[in-house]
């Protein structure tokens, strides 16, 4: 299976997952979305990969969408065609992994971004990292952080992160339970490694079953509501304005 825009590769039985665009910092494209669905659906089929991991190429984990790209949607239909024809089936591919998913961030995790961060099981960050929810500051939005985030962080924490889109630093996102181990970026594989051969002294099935009964928060609502949210945002005046703004590099006007 040819993969565009991520590199996929099993050894030592992890299966190793790495977004491909250092040039744009691996934002998320139309093709990203694409494509990591399908390296996920490879990592979850392939009876080698006990353990997968999530990382990016380059200096950033991903600086969320490709604003570039998806910020001026024709019609509604395009944008519908992205949200239910990219954005979902790449979150629901993820969420029916039952194998354990590390995130291996080196560097900045912004948008979606970061919520691929945190819907995986462990994040390992270096201490460079920074991590935002800031969708909201182009007129979009981290709808995936409002379904799963109050099950793994502190909940004051990660509204403001997304009513205001400021950005943690590793350490601080470690104390509010977004990221698992903070640690120097000479650290990142060695405490990966750690991380995956404690994971293997741990039943497959076992963990298989936990993270079924994690998942059972995904209440149907939830997810349908953070889609139309998604799709109410992206065919926004603000998300023009806001995506505008990113390309022009100057500061959105959305109370004018």
């Amino acid at each position: 299976m040819k993969l565009e825009n991520v590199a996929y590769g099993v050894a030592n039985h992890i299966g190793r997952i790495e977004m491909n665009r250092p040039e744009v910092l691996n934002a998320l494209s139309k093709g990203m979305f694409r494509d990591l669905k399908k390296a996920f659906a490879l990592a979850t089929e392939d009876d080698d990969a006990r353990v997968v991991e999530i990382t990016g190429a380059g200096k950033a984990f991903s600086a969320g969408l490709d604003i570039k790209e998806v910020g001026g949607f024709k019609s509604r239909t395009e944008a519908k065609g992205f949200v239910y024809g990219l954005v979902k089936p790449f979150w629901d591919q993820l969420f029916k992994c039952e194998k354990p998913v590390i995130a291996l961030v080196d560097g900045p995790a912004y948008g979606a971004g970061a919520e691929i961060a945190l819907a995986s099981d462990i994040v390992v960050a270096s201490t460079r990292s920074t991590f935002a929810f800031s969708g909201g500051r182009v007129g979009a939005l981290c709808c995936m952080s409002g379904v799963i985030g109050p099950s793994l962080m502190n909940g004051r924490k990660l509204v403001e992160m997304n009513l205001t889109g400021t950005p943690l630093t590793a350490d601080e996102a470690t104390n509010y339970g977004l990221v698992s181990h903070s640690v120097p970026r000479e650290e990142l594989t060695s405490t990966l490694e750690k991380v995956t051969q404690d994971i293997m002294h741990v039943s497959p099935v076992s963990n298989s079953s936990f993270k079924r009964i994690s998942w059972t928060n995904l209440s149907k609502t939830k997810l349908e509501t953070a889609y139309r949210e998604l799709f109410r945002t992206i065919t926004s005046k603000d998300f023009r304005e806001g995506s505008s703004a990113f390309v022009a590099k100057r500061a959105p006007e959305y109370y004018r």
